[in-house]
């Protein structure tokens, strides 16, 4: 059975934003528990909307020059898995800055993009969008609740594996995508 292209948007959105249901509330307990001080965890917290102010333009640039946005989704997703794989290396301040900056830089490329394919692909259908997106709402929510209940049982640093698992899923759905095909005028 193959899966529309709505269907593998609607996976993919569920891991991307599981992922940042996973790591955005709770990346400052995991750093605060390793004695990293509240102005630098600032810092660490800030790199993802500092990021999103200026990779976009690059990103952009290179989908629309190449028109391989998949392409570029799936090279961005194993870069931002390698770069987040930092935080199982190292305790450092700096270690985690260069990490995450390299982590937002490169996790900065995937939604613009799959936006942009999820529109493509929905074209004659576009009232479909608020059923593939509510699978992010959806994987946001569940793992938010999700880590939260797993972090009273186990150790803050669980909280990093499941992140980097949720990760490897969004890279993993990412390998699913298809480009939008080309609707020439006839």
């Amino acid at each position: 059975m193959t899966v529309p292209p709505h269907g593998r948007l609607a996976v993919w959105y569920f891991w991307y934003f599981a992922f940042i249901g996973a790591f955005l509330p709770y990346f400052a307990l995991y750093l605060q528990s390793i004695g990293i001080s509240a102005g630098r965890i600032a810092v660490l917290m800030s790199l993802g909307q500092f990021m999103r102010l200026v990779a976009p333009l690059l990103w952009s640039w290179l989908a629309d020059s190449g028109g391989r946005r998949v392409r570029i989704v799936v090279a961005s997703t194993a870069a931002a898995l390698a770069s987040f794989s930092v935080v199982f290396l190292t305790e450092d301040f700096v270690g985690l800055l260069l990490g995450m900056a390299v982590l937002h830089f490169f996790w900065s490329a995937s939604l613009p993009l799959v936006e942009a394919l999820t529109l493509g692909h929905l074209a004659a259908n576009p009232e479909r969008y608020g059923r593939v997106r509510l699978w992010g709402s959806i994987g946001f929510i569940v793992t938010v609740m999700g880590v939260g209940l797993l972090l009273d049982l186990a150790p803050i640093r669980s909280q990093l594996w499941v992140s980097w698992a949720l990760l490897l899923g969004t890279l993993l759905s990412a390998l699913t995508l298809t480009e939008v095909k080309d609707r020439k005028s006839t």
